[in-house]
């Protein structure tokens, strides 16, 4: 395999002394006796142009802060990389499969990469030096690498296909899923999906990847360079099938990102849909009046006892067995603690008190959701939503105050079902007397998103006492605005989406909110986003959690 073959040359190379540590950039902390590392690309007399990509891994035993690349010597006017220097700390098991001895290391995940651009150099013979520094103060540089650059040439768009992954003939039923990004010295123009040699679709351009932004922090384009193309895979014959992706720059100049087989496996019957509940967001506070009903009594089916409390649950369902067999999305159930409290097949109708609205149904238009599985059947068609009055669960179906976990169940004509998701939320009956709790929403980040930097946090929050403040909380640390400097976010953008489903609320003209999150102050891990309402009152309550993962590999000073 190519990976054995990478493995053997950078062991060899590893094992040759790094350059002679250079004490006017270094300082004079001491290293450790054996330091280790090689530059394993570009290679060692290799013409360049375009973006170059610098490849390699560093040992010391110690965790690396940062890797800087310079050119043609290293003084700071030959510093190549952005601060914060380059992608760091990346793993590589075939590097600790070499050196074991640094396994369990702060130093274990030794692998580095970053790309500058060749057209910045003049053509010729050029010199690329690697700097390593380690959080102790160690700094020494690796051997370095010398290029021909060449802008006589243009450089095709590159990139990598991540899924389906790099192996023998991976499974593939229901969704065929492939993803990757791409990039160019020129901008890429579009993504082409050919499955046996017969173009597919092209796929939808500007997914986040902050991964490929750490690598090629030069390129605006980089952050948004993920694609991603979903195929019903049951419009395939069972068998072996080849996919391939090409992306295309807006010169014409084509690359090739990938090659993968599959293997198409589907029993169409059993496929069961897929989807996602989108709203409400986790640990959401419910609010019903459970004492007086409004003038006009209760309507609809369930009922509404007050038209000013009625909460939403919204998503997509899809089915990939329609081509197949007699598929599709039979219907759609809401479930509060395993109870059904509305069926999309019995409960679906137009609801007086809301202008005449459909509720309670299965095929509401999502454009969106066509975006991202072009060619499935029932796209666009394919959103439910739910109204429910929590006072209406409480009084008449015997449900208790409190924690309770709503559960949507989708199911197809094949009679397969499946749970699309579990939301934790909380019902509380009030009167005039109490604080009745605010509803809100985050729009960006989405739920387990990716995001790094200085990232736009958007949605929007509604409160019957009206919205005094909105903050927004990181694992329950209040935030601050990385451009206001404040620890509240801008308030009163329009969004005429929501003043449609809550007229009745004060704001509800301009409910929306932006907050600057400074992710490089928060920890590479998972954390929970909540959004914590004060109102006119001086009460604060959460309107709902939205969990996210940060990734910021580089180092930001």
């Amino acid at each position: 395999m190519k990976r054995k073959a990478v493995l053997l040359s950078l062991v060899l190379g590893s094992l040759l002394p790094v350059a002679p540590r250079l004490a006017a950039q270094c300082g004079t902390t001491t290293c450790p006796a054996q330091t280790l590392g090689t530059i394993e690309l570009p290679a060692d007399g290799a013409t360049v142009f375009g973006w170059v990509r610098v490849q390699g891994f560093a040992l010391d035993g110690n965790l690396v802060s940062n890797v800087n690349v310079y050119v043609d010597g290293t003084d700071s006017v030959d510093l190549v990389t952005e601060p914060g220097g380059a992608n760091i700390n990346l793993p590589r098991p075939d590097v600790m499969q070499a050196f074991p001895a640094y396994l369990g290391t702060p130093g274990a995940n030794p692998g580095f990469e970053i790309g500058f651009l060749a057209s910045n150099y003049s053509n010729g013979t050029h010199t690329i030096y690697i700097q390593i520094i380690d959080v102790t103060g160690c700094c020494y540089f690796l051997a370095p690498v010398t290029v021909t650059i060449d802008n006589t040439q243009n450089q095709p768009p590159f990139g990598n296909v991540d899924l389906p992954m790099d192996q023998s003939a991976p499974q593939s039923n229901g969704v065929l899923q492939v993803v990757g990004w791409a990039l160019g010295e020129h901008q890429v123009d579009h993504v082409d999906v050919y499955i046996d040699g017969l173009i597919e679709r092209q796929a939808v351009m500007g997914q986040p990847r902050p991964d490929i932004a750490a690598d090629y922090p030069g390129d605006l384009q980089a952050i948004t360079s993920g694609f991603i193309l979903n195929v019903d895979s049951t419009t395939l014959t069972n068998g072996v099938h080849t996919v391939s992706v090409k992306a295309v720059d807006i010169l014409g100049l084509e690359g090739l990102l990938g090659v993968r087989q599959i293997q198409v496996f589907n029993n169409a019957p059993n496929l069961p849909p897929f989807g996602e509940v989108e709203v409400p967001l986790l640990n959401s506070t419910w609010f019903g009046n459970c004492f007086a009903a409004p003038p006009g009594g209760p309507s609809g089916q369930p009922p509404i006892i007050d038209v000013r409390y009625v909460q939403y649950v919204s998503g997509w369902v899809l089915d990939t067995s329609v081509a197949a067999d007699r598929g599709g999305t039979a219907y759609v159930q809401l479930q509060v603690d395993g109870v059904v409290v509305s069926d999309t097949r019995l409960d679906c109708h137009r609801e007086i008190l809301l202008a005449n609205s459909l509720i309670n149904c299965y095929g509401y238009y999502r454009p969106d959701i066509e975006v991202l599985y072009p060619g499935f059947p029932v796209v666009p068609n394919a959103g439910f939503r739910f109204v429910v009055d929590p006072a209406y669960l409480i009084t008449q179906l015997g449900m208790a105050e409190g924690s309770h976990i709503l559960s949507v169940i989708a199911a197809d004509m094949e009679d397969q079902i499946t749970q699309i998701g579990d939301v934790p939320v909380v019902m509380l009956c009030g009167t005039q007397t109490l604080d009745e709790p605010p509803i809100g929403y985050v729009d960006s980040p989405t739920e387990y998103q990716f995001i790094n930097g200085v990232f736009p946090v958007i949605g929007w929050a509604l409160d019957l006492n009206f919205v005094a403040a909105v903050r927004i909380m990181i694992d329950g640390v209040v935030q601050i605005d990385a451009v206001s400097g404040l620890d509240t976010a801008q308030y009163g953008f329009v969004r005429p989406d929501v003043t449609a489903l809550y007229p009745n609320y004060p704001q509800s003209i301009a409910p929306g909110f932006r907050f600057y999150l400074d992710t490089t102050k928060i920890s590479n891990s998972e954390h929970d986003l909540l959004i914590e309402v004060q109102d006119a009152l001086g009460n604060r309550q959460s309107a709902g959690t939205r969990r996210i993962i940060v990734d910021n590999q580089t180092l930001v000073r």
